[in-house]
């Protein structure tokens, strides 16, 4: 039975569903089309998720292990085998689970300026009508989310605590295994950061991946009901399914996605509030990766 031998493990909207579907053009990579399985974190998860459109994460997570290895049925001679699963990075015992299972696995960490991430977080739960209150509001019930069991997206500050995360992945696989990539500066050229991600797997860098579209993105529905039909089951798109091939429905569904969702600006307050926080954290990640992370201090993204 064929085993990955890599893991993209977040973090959450950092990136890693558009690195999981441009990888997944390659040749020589296989990623199967479910993204999420989240075994190996499964041991750290409470019984059941308990947040607002929470049952997607007990619904669709893998706790079965024959489950979780049918996964990769269809690999068919890749070299590098892979699954995404953004909380990975998050769990503390889900580094040491992959080494004690998989060993040589390799691992590909995207790492956002965590102010912009916690509010992508925050426009996914209000694009997916999951959160209805304020960011402020939210962000100041996060204790209360956690401790209520709700899943992980919902843990705005917690998440972009990254040094410590990553640093569990360097001292579990060492560093010639674990690849960290910067969110802004992989879009600024996501070809060449595909490319060099191949390198680190192992397979050619010739390699030329259709990066037109972002995956996953957040944001406000300018059409509740549009966004709806276009994300959602609905009776029409499962007649009109089996006549287009899978890749061209993704293409055209991301598309309609990014034009129905309309960006939106965090509070500059809540802002400067956030990067106070981060602050002391983004300083112990960059002499934990001897990387500089200014881009973190003069990018302003929107979520």
């Amino acid at each position: 039975m064929p085993r990955p031998n890599f893991f993209i493990v977040g973090a959450a909207k950092s990136g890693t569903s558009s690195l999981d579907r441009y990888l997944g053009q390659h040749p020589e990579v296989y990623i199967p089309p479910k993204k999420e399985a989240h075994f190996f974190s499964i041991p750290d998860f409470p019984p059941v998720f308990r947040g607002p459109g929470d049952e997607g994460m007990n619904q669709y997570t893998i706790r079965d292990r024959d489950m979780y290895y049918h996964l990769f049925d269809g690999v068919a001679g890749e070299k590098a085998i892979g699954e995404s699963s953004v909380f990975y990075l998050y769990y503390p015992g889900t580094a040491q689970r992959m080494k004690q299972e998989i060993p040589d696995a390799k691992i590909i960490i995207m790492l956002r300026n965590p102010v912009d991430r916690a509010f992508s977080a925050y426009m996914h739960l209000i694009r997916d009508e999951r959160e209805h209150r304020s960011f402020r509001e939210s962000l100041a019930k996060e204790a209360e989310f956690k401790a209520n069991d709700f899943e992980p997206m919902w843990y705005y500050r917690e998440l972009g605590l990254y040094s410590e995360q990553v640093k569990r992945y360097l001292e579990t696989f060492g560093r010639d295994r674990v690849k960290v990539i910067i969110f802004e500066e992989f879009v600024k050229d996501a070809v060449s950061g595909v490319q060099d991600v191949a390198a680190f797997l192992g397979v050619s860098t010739d390699f030329v991946p259709d990066t037109s579209i972002r995956h996953n993105e957040s944001g406000v529905p300018k059409s509740r009901l549009l966004y709806n039909f276009i994300s959602k089951p609905h009776g029409i798109k499962e007649l009109v399914k089996p006549l287009v091939p899978t890749g061209v429905r993704e293409r055209l569904g991301n598309q309609a996605k990014s034009m129905v969702l309309e960006r939106a600006q965090m509070d500059p307050d809540v802002r400067s509030e956030l990067e106070a926080y981060f602050a002391e954290d983004v300083k112990k990640l960059e002499e934990l990766l001897h990387r500089d992370l200014s881009v973190w201090r003069k990018v302003k993204s929107r979520a």
